[in-house]
């Protein structure tokens, strides 16, 4: 059987999650395995139609399309979604149909679920039989289990090809009305209170909805707050992988990224990311701008921030997206102060929204309100904890150096009175008359700390 694979590694040769593709060729080399480096070749692929063509070729031919990448950011690189992109604006979606697809990623598992839902739902809208997926954590392949589960995992895909097993779909078309948001004019405005404001959209089309928003949104402020487009900045391309930020937050790119970032993000006390959801996601330009924010590595460069989304699009049919809106303002220690989304389909109502967003970020920021963070804030925490404290340390110094700096490294066993209470109770609770005495106090003990914060209020 013909295999095409469609890499989405920026790194090109030296990627880790080629030596995944490589080590499933060489256990199953009955198969004729077709390699493109779609990622790292992403530019030449846009300029020429011919190489497009020849790849879109292999994709016709193709009994099944293994697509693997790297997780960056909650999703797939910047250069893997501008080539998803292509097949749309290319009208080469036909060539995908009825062809069997797996999916396999590497990374740190850091929302990982998020680029496995997305490139499910992908495959799904191109009406490709999808298999499932393989998320490896990036040093999987030096363990004899996980080569083995691995090894599993394209065995099931070629045996599916094989065997012609019809697998259903996850994600079904996204069904979006036609409607046209119309703001009437007010002359209501917001007091700023001297919180800088900063709107952020990938491209200006003021008849869009988006653009209406946008401009609704700043009018509120009297026009105090500022919006800025990135296609007006010099942004030579996706974040490289090449982790030369890593010891002095310093990107290898030579732009106006750095710059933009530093003296227009940084300083805002209001960030509004305005969006439009198109073909499952934002577009190849946001996903530039989320990946090339690595150059701070894992720290939460936007910690104390108010964020809102300005949304236009079917939101409510990509729940893995909303997990991404959650989890960035979470992880980056951000309060999300809300998202207005235009699927409502009623002008007044979305009007009423932005009155809202607008008031929220004011009142939160004066106010330093911050929502605690769930699992996807904490849990992200303690991926990159463990992580950086371990193996990536030695490449990650400057997040090593913030860590320590702000005690992050705040690992269970060093609270040594919660341990030595632990041994003293797990050797008390062997006695049978301790351990039964314990279980029906325990209700009411554990209240006792609580209770007495509230009596003291």
């Amino acid at each position: 059987m013909k295999v095409v694979i469609l890499k989405g590694s920026p790194k090109g040769k030296t990627s880790v999650t080629l030596q995944y593709v490589k080590f499933i060729q060489k256990k199953y080399p009955q198969h004729d395995y077709v390699v493109h480096d779609v990622a790292h070749q992403i530019k030449k692929i846009e300029n020429n139609v011919a190489l497009y063509n020849a790849i879109i070729a292999d994709v016709e031919s193709a009994d099944g399309i293994l697509w693997a990448f790297p997780v960056y950011t909650f999703f797939v690189p910047a250069q893997y979604l501008r080539f998803i992109e292509l097949i749309q604006e290319r009208h080469s979606t036909k060539v995908f149909k009825n062809k069997y697809a797996a999916a396999l990623s590497t990374s740190i598992h850091f929302h990982d679920n998020i680029a496995h839902n997305y490139m499910n739902a992908v495959c799904n809208d191109l009406e490709m039989n999808y298999t499932g997926f393989f998320s490896a954590h990036m040093d999987d392949l030096l363990k004899k289990n996980q080569r083995a589960n691995l090894l599993n995992f394209a065995r099931f895909f070629f045996n599916s090809m094989e065997r012609k097993t019809q697998h259903q779909k996850k994600y079904l078309p996204v069904h979006q009305a036609i409607f046209e948001f119309f703001p009437k004019p007010k002359n209501e405005t917001i007091d700023s209170r001297g919180k800088k404001i900063l709107v952020l959209t990938d491209r200006y089309d003021w008849n869009s909805n988006l653009g209406k928003m946008i401009n609704e949104f700043t009018f509120l402020f009297n026009n105090d707050a500022e919006s800025v487009s990135l296609d007006g900045i010099q942004i030579n391309g996706g974040c490289m992988g090449c982790m030369k930020c890593g010891y002095e937050l310093k990107c290898a790119h030579n732009d106006q990224f750095l710059s933009f970032f530093n003296t227009k993000i940084i300083p805002a006390d209001i960030l509004i990311f305005a969006i439009e959801i198109k073909n499952r996601i934002f577009s190849s330009k946001w996903k530039e701008f989320f990946d090339r924010r690595y150059f701070n590595n894992h720290i939460p460069e936007l910690k104390g921030k108010q964020i809102g989304f300005l949304i236009s699009g079917s939101l409510s049919q990509m729940p893995y997206l909303s997990d991404f809106f959650n989890g960035l303002a979470e992880f980056q220690q951000a309060n999300l102060a809300g998202m207005v989304v235009d699927e409502c389909h009623d002008s007044d109502q979305i009007e009423t929204y932005l009155h809202q967003l607008a008031g929220n970020t004011i009142e939160f920021s004066i106010g330093n309100y911050f929502t605690p963070p769930t699992f996807l804030g904490t849990g992200s925490h303690k991926v990159f904890r463990d992580e950086i404290f371990g193996k990536i340390r030695f490449i990650c110094q400057a997040d090593h150096r913030y860590y320590i700096k702000n005690n992050l490294y705040d690992f269970p066993h060093k609270n040594y009175k919660n341990r030595m209470f632990n041994v003293l109770m797990t050797f008390l609770t062997k006695i049978p008359k301790f351990r039964k005495e314990l279980y029906k106090r325990a209700e009411v003990e554990m209240c006792k700390p609580y209770q007495k914060v509230v009596e003291r209020v």
